[in-house]
């Protein structure tokens, strides 16, 4: 079983979530199982003991696999909290060493390249992903952003990001006095996806306004933009 969850993390690391999205859904016994097992054994906020250090140990860039999953599952509490803990087993050069013995372990071993490039790729995916995110024939934007990131009151950026619908642009900004927020959107050419979807309520305060180009459909907690739609803004307000 070790080996099928290692081969998965480390496809879906590559392919986020087309290599579950190919055989089961998110309400699949096997998935639900996985995510309760990677949130049982979480220590310092990394799934612990799931690579080669058998005690006490964490396989550090096996947390931003773990953090792609809980972002698709729509877990983004846990995503986040992963994904920072990853962050914060970094070397002091930015750096990741593949495992490493947990603060407090009686096994002070060492496994794997120092520094492991692998793990830097993975904190650009991630960061990636938490704006722009991949789900089989679906565009899932923003799915990773909440209070914590927008606290900075900073824009975040992707340009020209390839993805399987065409290349994107996206930029969101914060509107003039902090009042709200806005998405400008852009995708060049590519087949049109299934679905566009973007939060309802951006954090916990920022609530849909308007909608520039396109138009949207709510469901539940999500808006789904016109899929075809190239060019667009959406504004969040208080």
């Amino acid at each position: 079983m070790s080996g099928i969850v290692r081969g998965l993390n480390a496809r879906n690391g590559r392919y986020p979530m087309r290599s579950i999205r190919a055989w089961s859904s998110k309400d699949h016994p096997i998935v639900r199982g996985h995510i309760r097992l990677m949130q049982a054994c979480t220590q310092e906020d990394l799934p612990a003991e799931t690579g080669w250090l058998p005690h006490g140990g964490v396989w550090n860039y096996n947390a931003g696999f773990v953090a792609h999953v809980y972002l698709w599952a729509g877990l983004a509490d846990w995503a986040r909290s992963t994904f920072t803990g990853y962050l914060n087993h970094a070397s002091p050069l930015y750096s990741w060493r593949e495992e490493q013995p947990v603060r407090g372990s009686l096994a002070a071993e060492y496994v794997g390249d120092m520094p492991h490039n692998w793990a830097s790729a993975e904190c650009v995916l991630y960061l990636r992903h938490m704006l722009a995110l991949e789900d089989g024939r679906d565009l899932r934007l923003l799915a990773g952003v909440g209070d914590f990131e927008l606290a900075s009151g900073e824009p975040l950026i992707v340009v020209q990001s390839p993805t399987r619908f065409g290349r994107i642009d996206l930029n969101i900004e914060p509107l003039d006095r902090r009042a709200g927020w806005r998405l400008k959107f852009q995708r060049g050419a590519g087949p049109t996806p299934g679905s566009v979807q973007i939060p309802a309520t951006l954090g916990s305060r920022w609530r849909f306004a308007k909608i520039v180009g396109a138009e949207v459909r709510p469901q539940g907690d999500m808006l789904f933009v016109t899929p075809g739609a190239t060019a667009w803004e959406v504004v969040w307000t208080a």
